[in-house]
């Protein structure tokens, strides 16, 4: 979870402001799925996650 903060905190610091509860509740989302990829060891290329 440590990870998770550090990035919590870095987008604080780009928007220069507190997140949202719909941005936080997204940012959540993203880093479970993430979790949960990289436990599963089926990694998304980058071009299919944003296509």
């Amino acid at each position: 979870m440590e990870n998770y903060m550090q990035m919590h905190k870095d987008f604080e610091t780009k928007l220069n402001r507190p997140l949202t509860e719909d941005e936080e509740a997204f940012l959540q989302w993203v880093f479970k799925r993430y979790l949960h990829e990289i436990s599963t060891q089926s990694i998304i290329p980058p071009n299919l996650i944003f296509s």
